[in-house]
């Protein structure tokens, strides 16, 4: 991940959420229409919400 600048030098994603967040740009560039890449970006953000969520509780 050479050359990546994030907005906060604090802010750092696990492998997962950026395995996540890759895998739905893809599928949104790839996507057969607006609301199927639309698809893809919410399907993602859910999956990263529960994430988040499940951490939160064990934390």
């Amino acid at each position: 991940m050479h050359g990546t600048t994030f907005a906060r030098p604090e802010q750092t994603y696990p492998p997962l959420q950026i395995q996540i967040i890759n895998r739905a740009l893809r599928d949104a560039a790839l996507a057969p229409s607006v609301n199927d890449a639309l698809d893809c970006c919410a399907d993602a953000l859910l999956h990263l919400a529960e994430i988040i969520r499940a951490e939160v509780s064990h934390g």
